[in-house]
């Protein structure tokens, strides 16, 4: 069967979701296609959690869908500060799906393209995309956007794309994120007046909503008694409800463009789910009666490929906080590296202060060098693996989404009409 469509966008993560309801909004005709039956990506089958830093001076940096689901999540009692329940989330952003086509349980399996012979622009013509059912679709559009995650579609098409440290080649550390109930957070919060050394240096006690990490002696205890303990810390957010806690501790290392590391890491992951789960109620106070609530359906891959793009977003970019004339996006969360050797007392390779300015994201990060038609969004942006890891957060995200949502909107067939420019080797400010 053929659909014709004006854009198709690929992946219903934020990224995916904000770019097509952008793009239907402004009455283009649009369909988003994913390859799970759930909406939100990481953020609600992975169960990433909280909502990073998107704020400044107490003055929001985001683009306007993602505060619609803060302000959503709020007048559903969903999130709390910047922490949110993922059902809840699941919920507003079906609510802002009804008006778009989606195509679920659907993955694209054969990318049609075209160059033209004199200006030699190369275009996506129609991706072929397969069903669980088996059934395949046709998909005719102008303009596609790549918001998978792992840049499925651009791969298909043939794009260039980096992937990992461009010194070591190594990815970022593979998560699998699981949420814990009946937890007593006066206890937790205790233990981190009495030793307050025993946890990273961000940790309060007297903070509204917990976020902690640390528990240090607990760890080197826990290892000396025999428990296989996977990182030197244990870490977790507190959440909406009563006693409920977000995890994000298990770690592994493997390269994340390769389908079998990935699943055996999978493996891995799951014990590692159990091991933290045995020494939370063994080893930390308040964690005594907690039990597991639910288990991350998506493992949280951090980084896998970064398409290019007409510009590579950087690291030095962020370090410098650096403005363009072409910016689609403000930001200011930090370098934020998961490497497999790290000091016990650093979460990240980097500690950048970003609490006096912001960065911009240029629209040309978001643009395939290699396809006039082909935007990319999402954690598979064009960026260095500096760049990419302070941008890769949901905010962020949801945030470049919109931006080239607002392009395919208000463009016929390529995104380089915004630029002022054809040529893909054109790298001018725009």
């Amino acid at each position: 069967m053929t659909l014709d469509y004006d854009v198709a966008v690929f992946g219903a993560g934020l990224a995916g979701i904000s770019a097509a309801v952008t793009i239907r909004r402004l009455g283009k005709r649009v369909i988003l296609i994913e390859q799970s039956a759930v909406v939100g990506g990481n953020a609600t089958a992975g169960l990433v959690n909280p909502f990073m830093k998107f704020w400044l001076d107490n003055k929001t940096l985001c683009g306007g869908f993602f505060k619609e689901l803060i302000e959503d999540l709020k007048n559903r009692g969903g999130i709390i500060e910047n922490c949110f329940d993922s059902e809840i989330l699941k919920l507003v952003l079906m609510e802002k799906l009804q008006d778009v086509d989606v195509l679920f349980r659907a993955i694209p399996v054969f990318v049609k393209t075209s160059e033209d012979g004199k200006t030699r622009q190369k275009r996506i013509e129609h991706v072929v995309v397969k069903t669980s059912l088996g059934n395949e679709y046709e998909i005719n559009s102008s303009l596609f956007i790549d918001a998978t995650g792992d840049g499925s579609l651009s791969y298909l098409a043939g794009c260039s794309y980096d992937s990992g440290d461009e010194t070591t080649g190594e990815n970022q550390g593979t998560t699998l994120i699981f949420t814990l109930s009946n937890v007593d957070f006066e206890k937790v919060r205790e233990s981190v007046r009495r030793d307050p050394d025993n946890f990273f240096k961000w940790v309060s006690p007297n903070s509204k909503v917990l976020s902690v990490g640390g528990y240090f002696k607990e760890v080197r205890r826990a290892r000396e008694e025999g428990l296989n303990y996977p990182v030197d810390y244990f870490f977790f957010n507190q959440l909406p409800g009563t006693g409920r806690v977000t995890v994000n501790t298990t770690h592994v290392w493997v390269k994340t463009t390769d389908d079998f590391e990935l699943s055996k890491a999978l493996k891995e992951l799951y014990k590692q789910v159990e091991t933290v789960y045995i020494f939370a109620k063994h080893y930390v106070p308040g964690f005594e009666n907690c039990y597991i609530e639910k288990i991350a359906t998506y493992p949280g891959v951090r980084e896998s490929r970064r398409i290019r793009g007409l510009y590579s977003f950087s690291g030095d970019d962020v370090m410098n906080k650096r403005k363009f004339k072409d910016a689609a996006v403000k930001a200011v969360y930090g370098i934020d590296v998961h490497k497999r050797t790290q000091e016990s007392n650093s979460k990240g390779e980097f500690e950048v202060p970003m609490d006096e300015d912001y960065y911009e994201i240029p629209i040309r990060s978001l643009i395939s060098k290699d396809f006039v038609n082909l935007g990319i969004v999402g954690r598979n942006f064009s960026g260095t693996f500096l760049g990419q890891s302070a941008a890769r957060i949901m905010a962020t995200c949801s945030d470049m989404g919109e931006a080239i949502g607002r392009i395919a909107g208000v463009t016929k067939g390529s995104f380089y009409e915004i630029l002022g420019f054809s040529e893909p080797n054109n790298k001018k400010e725009g």
